[in-house]
C-alpha cells in the first residue's frame, strides 16, 4: 500500500510554498504561453490572408491568456492570506491581479467584442423543417 501521508518534517506552511510557486509558474508561463499562440496566426507575411476561423480561435486563445492572467494570481492571493503570508498577497495583489485587471480590460474586451461581432455576421442556422408562417398571408407549412 502507498504511503500518502507527508513526512515528519514536512510541515503546511511548506507544501503552500510550493502551491505559491506552481501557481507564479503556472500564471506567468501559462499567460506567456497563451498569449503567443494567440499571436501565432496574426503573424503574416506577403498578402497572406488570416481566415474568420483562425481569428475567431486565436480571440478565443487570448481570452483564455487573460482568465491565466487573472485567476491564478487571485488564487496566489487567496492562499497567501489564508497562510497569513501578508507581503506575498500584497506582491500577488500589485505585481499579477492589478495589472491582470488592465490586460482584461484591453486584451479580452477587445477579443470578446470580436467574438461578438464574428458571431452576429453568422446567425444561427434554423432548425431543419422550419416554415416560418408570415402576418397577413396564408400558412403554406404542411400541418398549419
Amino acid at each position: 500500500m502507498i504511503d500518502t501521508r507527508l513526512p515528519p518534517n514536512t510541515t503546511a506552511r511548506t507544501v503552500t510554498g510550493v502551491l505559491l510557486v506552481l501557481l507564479t509558474l503556472g500564471w506567468i508561463g501559462g499567460t506567456v504561453a497563451l498569449f503567443l499562440a494567440a499571436l501565432d496566426p496574426m503573424i503574416c507575411f506577403e498578402g497572406c490572408q488570416v481566415t474568420e476561423q483562425q481569428s475567431l480561435h486565436s480571440d478565443h486563445l487570448l481570452i483564455a491568456s487573460v482568465g491565466c492572467a487573472l485567476v491564478l494570481p487571485i488564487a496566489a492571493v487567496v492562499l497567501s492570506v489564508a497562510t497569513r503570508r501578508r507581503v506575498a498577497a500584497v506582491v500577488f495583489l500589485v505585481a499579477g491581479v492589478l495589472p491582470g485587471i488592465a490586460y482584461g480590460l484591453t486584451a479580452g474586451v477587445g477579443a470578446a467584442r470580436d467574438i461578438h461581432r464574428i458571431q452576429l455576421r453568422h446567425p444561427a442556422p434554423l432548425p431543419s423543417g422550419y416554415c416560418p408562417c408570415y402576418s397577413g398571408g396564408s400558412c403554406d407549412c404542411p400541418g398549419g
